[in-house]
């Protein structure tokens, strides 16, 4: 049996104290919750392989590449662009197990499969002031009629380097940040949020 002291642990959960934070008398405007269970993979293109890439996620993950700031998902699996030829390549929950090994084993020859799993810290916000909230650090447009479901975007926001991307047209919104830089991220969206009512969930 797994000793559970050699369990992995959320990049958060130092810092996670859930319920609401900030203004307490209506419902919440912004909501954070951490990504936990998840496999993340960044996949670079070897060079003059991108089209051979495209086809062998098509045929062995039924995933188009996604365009420049853009995300493609199914199957369990998300890409999102993050650069010329590079992906993050996301699962989660029951989908997540195995994946950096089957990407390895698809992708040989094709690209470069580096697992990022431990790496980094990814946290959902949602709610009807979402977009406000991020709108105090981070310098992209992310009004619904320029940034839309499926639309992503690598930027640099209160010091911090981040890729975020938008999960539907709620809105809901994923941010994706160095482990190291987990806390800083919590801290930034709380403050922000606080003037909305911010609940962390459970």
């Amino acid at each position: 049996m797994a000793n559970p002291a050699l369990s992995p642990r959320s990049a958060l959960a130092p810092y996670w104290h859930s319920g609401r934070h900030g203004r307490a008398d209506d419902q919440a405007g912004v909501t954070l919750k951490e990504v936990t269970q998840f496999a993340l993979a960044e996949i670079t293109a070897f060079r003059g392989q991108k089209n051979v890439l495209a086809d062998r996620m098509a045929q062995s993950f039924g995933l188009t590449l996604p365009t420049a700031n853009k995300t493609t998902q199914g199957q369990g699996l998300r890409l999102v662009s993050v650069g010329p030829g590079k992906y993050l390549a996301l699962a989660e929950a029951d989908a997540a197990h195995g994946l950096i090994v089957n990407l390895e084993e698809k992708l040989e020859n094709i690209a470069a499969v580096v697992d990022q799993s431990d790496a980094r810290a990814i946290v959902e916000i949602s709610g009807p002031r979402a977009r406000d909230a991020l709108a105090k650090g981070i310098m992209i447009d992310l009004d619904p009629s320029v940034f839309h479901d499926g639309d992503a975007a690598t930027t640099f926001a209160v010091q911090l380097w981040l890729t975020l991307w938008q999960e539907n047209a709620e809105p809901s919104y994923r941010l994706s940040v160095f482990r190291a830089f987990g806390a800083d991220l919590l801290h930034w969206l709380i403050a922000s949020g606080q003037e909305f009512g911010c609940d962390l969930a459970e």
